[in-house]
């Protein structure tokens, strides 16, 4: 995984935790929102892959529904789109999921974001998941999010 000054906003609530400890190892950052014991955790990850070249956005979106697939009862990528445009262009979906008889929605942007000096691209995976029950509270945040990210300059 490279290393890049990623920046965001965490939104009011939402807790940092340590990748490893929750299950996303390979996570550059987790954000979770504090529930009551017994419920399921809505979160926030993002991942970074490998700097490349170019960066196929919609190979990255695959092999995501790809790698859920391997975890969840049932899939369904309830809607996908472009999002964005040069230089950072982007794919959005949507997947519901049945996980040990839990419903969950992820929502994904997948980016391909360009190095300074133009040294090629990387990927970059944002991930919310939550129940359908928590979606009014957590996507808007995970939007707010989204919206929010960016590479940080040497003097942030």
């Amino acid at each position: 995984m490279v290393e890049l000054p990623l920046g965001v906003d965490v939104p009011d609530g939402w807790v940092p935790v340590d990748p490893a400890e929750s299950g996303a190892p390979g996570a550059a950052l987790v954000v979770v929102l504090p529930t009551p014991e017994g419920e399921f955790t809505p979160n926030i990850t993002v991942g970074v892959g490998d700097p490349e070249s170019t960066v196929d956005i919609h190979a990255a979106a695959d092999a995501a529904v790809e790698r859920l697939s391997g975890v969840a009862d049932e899939l369904v990528v309830r809607s996908r789109q472009d999002v964005g445009g040069e230089p950072a262009p982007g794919v959005a979906q949507v997947i519901d999921l049945l996980v040990g008889g839990q419903r969950l929605a992820q929502y994904q942007v997948h980016l391909s974001i360009p190095l300074p000096d133009n040294a090629g691209h990387v990927a970059v995976e944002l991930a919310g998941t939550c129940t359908p029950s928590q979606a009014e509270r957590a996507v808007p945040d995970f939007q707010r999010l989204v919206a929010s990210f960016h590479l940080r300059a040497d003097d942030e």
